[in-house]
């Protein structure tokens, strides 16, 4: 078997440090939502807005989304959750989006399992991660998911290899994370088909929200 010579590895070492050097110090354009998060729909299906909150400057200056939305909704069976929707245009100004395996246990939550799951929605395959944390007896579970453009992802490794390749082919570095909370008390399926049936219904307001 032929061996690999050492200066190839050299080679790609330095090819990867020029490509990550590119990257991050070029100037991307800003992006803008399609539609101002706060024209997001407050009804769809059997949804109905409930409230809607407005970060401090202490929470936006750690975040650093461009736009963002964080509301509840219930709907007729009783059923309620919450959503944030952080948009990150890319730009200057923009910051990074904040990975939820960090930030719900510097909350106060406690990890206890997670999983890869899909929902169809109009014959399109959505995938989330399905994580429960627990915070002393209240325990919730989180859907979410991250975009870039069409793509959607799953993991924080995957979302920064396509916004490397969205910056070297498209000049833009936007990204969006999508989070669901539902309640759970007992039955961890019905929270999962709660969150699943919001996404059902309000996947396309999101779709059309978000720059492709």
């Amino acid at each position: 078997m032929q061996s690999i010579k050492p200066w190839r590895f050299y080679l790609l070492f330095i090819l990867l440090g020029l490509a990550a050097l590119y990257v991050y110090t070029r100037t991307e354009a800003a992006v803008p939502v399609n539609k101002p998060l706060d024209q997001f729909p407050q009804k769809a299906g059997d949804w109905t807005m409930t409230g809607q909150a407005r970060f401090d400057e202490r929470v936006l200056a750690v975040l650093l989304p461009t736009d963002y939305l964080s509301r509840s909704y219930a709907n007729s069976q009783g059923n309620r959750l919450s959503l944030y929707i952080g948009f990150h245009d890319g730009g200057p100004d923009s910051g990074p989006i904040h990975s939820p395996k960090q930030c719900l246990p510097g909350s106060g939550w406690n990890y206890l399992k997670a999983e890869n799951r899909d929902v169809t929605v109009n014959g399109k395959t959505v995938p989330y991660v399905s994580a429960i944390y627990q915070k002393d007896t209240e325990k919730q579970l989180f859907l979410y998911w991250f975009q870039v453009r069409d793509q959607i992802l799953t993991n924080e490794y995957a979302l920064k290899l396509a916004m490397v390749k969205n910056s070297v082919l498209s000049n833009r570095r936007d990204s969006a994370f999508i989070r669901l909370s539902v309640m759970v008390n007992e039955d961890e399926r019905q929270a999962i088909d709660v969150g699943e049936k919001f996404i059902s219904d309000f996947f396309p307001a999101i779709r059309e929200a978000l720059p492709r």
